[in-house]
């Protein structure tokens, strides 16, 4: 039913469109403050300060479930274990986990349906589809037990960032609620059911952006989720009029939260930023709390796993690709699946006092990171350092078309000076070393993805993790 309303909602009146997303909310609602998401939420509050070895007791368990049900009710998966003269009984513990085969996000396109549950009608699943920018999308599909405990995450989430239920907040996070057609205001859609502003991502612009302050203020909104590069956007125009927009919480998601980003947010919107990471496979779940020093990852939501190029385990403190596995969705189960992004481990406990696991060095996917010619890699997060004394840079991005050569392009208030130029230039000499080229143009505008993100990384070098020095040096900046 969903599915076919979301195709014919760009499509209908105004009116119509605010009544859709108002039952919408409504029946999302209705699902997920409930008695169960309730209780979930409270067992989230007790294990996030589990010892380590209740936490790994607890995915065991969990893990079991999975491969026996997968096994028993998904044809991929017993075609596959079967080659491998595996049973259930053979993955037991965590560290049996790499006797399955990693599984890729072209892998899961080519499966389709071969991923999904015998045991589970397709009429209690929910489809969705992950983001396109780098490549096609993927049609996942989610079923009961995943969404609640994925939202009991995000509700944890919001309770660590002072954010209760109830207040009124807006969403800025790509959601399709504004049709791209649309030429003139409004920019958003009132979710009354969550006390919900839903304000459109492909129509933010230097043209638009006081109309967007203007309603939050109106709104009186007191909280907002957004995309990290919208809520930049946002905080630059503010800084820019010497304004603020005082919120008492703010999250962020779907990208990677840039140093220079979060200093000019925090600063114009008043408030701390909560980052977070989740993918839309529903594999892995993680945030940052009130001490903002790396991410805590969710071990209830599903097993993260760190590796090389060729699968091998990284150990703590070194980057490689994410690999998870989901231990709620029963609908398609994802064992060891890659979704693209690249993260790092970190064996020390958070001064807060939790004791979930940390993850740090993180890239919202593999061609967001930059590569040398000699294999040193470069991160989004640094990359953003080149900029940080240049002032009334609008948007930028980054892009490596070979293993030497670099574009970067600036939207700036201003002319770039011949001064900024050299000291851009200079940071990339340094960081990248000399073999790399880096050419930098100032541009009117950086078009958003359809999904109204910005990549402020693009790389189509592929990843070297043969070099013990994976990142370039001094991660924290110059």
């Amino acid at each position: 039913m969903w599915n076919s309303a979301r195709k014919a909602y760009k499509h209908l009146p105004l009116p119509l469109q605010s009544r859709l997303v108002a039952l919408y909310g409504r029946i999302i609602r209705t699902e997920r403050i409930r008695p169960e998401a309730d209780r979930l939420s409270r067992f989230l509050e007790e294990s996030e300060r589990w010892e380590p070895e209740q936490m790994r007791s607890y995915q065991e368990e969990r893990l079991r479930e999975v491969v026996r049900h997968a096994y028993e009710t998904v044809p991929h998966y017993r075609e596959t274990m079967d080659a491998l003269r595996l049973k259930p009984s053979d993955v037991r513990h965590l560290e049996d986990l790499p006797k399955l085969p990693i599984l890729t996000k072209e892998d899961a396109r080519r499966l389709g349906r071969r991923l999904r549950s015998r045991a589970v009608p397709r009429r209690a699943l929910w489809s969705a589809a992950t983001s396109a920018t780098s490549g096609s999308p993927l049609s996942v599909y989610r079923d009961r037990p995943v969404s609640l405990m994925n939202h009991a995450c995000y509700m944890r989430l919001r309770r660590w960032a002072g954010f209760p239920f109830g207040v009124p907040y807006v969403t800025i996070q790509g959601r399709l609620v504004v049709p791209d057609r649309q030429k003139r205001p409004p920019y958003w859609r009132h979710n009354p059911a969550w006390n919900q502003l839903l304000m459109s991502t492909v129509h933010l612009s230097d043209e638009t952006i006081g109309l967007y302050i203007e309603k939050m203020r109106e709104f009186g909104a007191v909280a907002m989720e957004a995309f990290p590069s919208c809520a930049f956007i946002i905080a630059r125009y503010l800084e820019s009029r010497d304004e603020h927009l005082p919120l008492e919480a703010l999250t962020t998601t779907g990208e990677p939260l840039l140093p220079p980003e979060r200093e000019v947010i925090e600063e114009r919107f008043e408030t701390s930023v909560f980052d977070a990471y989740s993918t839309a496979e529903r594999v892995a779940f993680s945030s940052e709390c009130e001490e903002h020093d790396g991410h805590h990852l969710y071990a209830e939501f599903g097993v993260t796993e760190i590796v090389d190029d060729k699968g091998a385990p990284q150990p703590a403190g070194s980057p490689g690709l994410i690999v998870g596995t989901s231990l709620h969705n029963m609908g398609t189960p994802m064992i060891r699946y890659a979704c693209g992004d690249v993260g790092t481990l970190s064996e020390r406990r958070c001064a807060c006092g939790r004791t979930l696991p940390m993850m740090e060095g993180l890239a919202s996917r593999v061609g967001d990171v930059i590569v040398t010619p000699t294999g040193r890699m470069l991160p989004p997060i640094m990359v953003s350092w080149s900029i940080k004394s240049v002032t009334n840079v609008r948007q930028w991005q980054l892009v490596q078309e070979s293993p030497d050569e670099c574009r970067m392009a600036l939207v700036k208030e201003t002319p770039l000076a011949d001064r900024d130029r050299s000291r851009i230039l200079a940071y990339f000499k340094d960081r990248l070393g000399p073999e790399m080229r880096v050419h930098i143009e100032q541009v009117d505008d950086i078009p958003p993805s359809p999904t109204g993100k910005v990549r402020h990384v693009i790389s189509n070098v592929p990843l070297v993790w043969g070099t013990p020095n994976r990142w370039a040096d001094r991660p924290e900046g110059p």
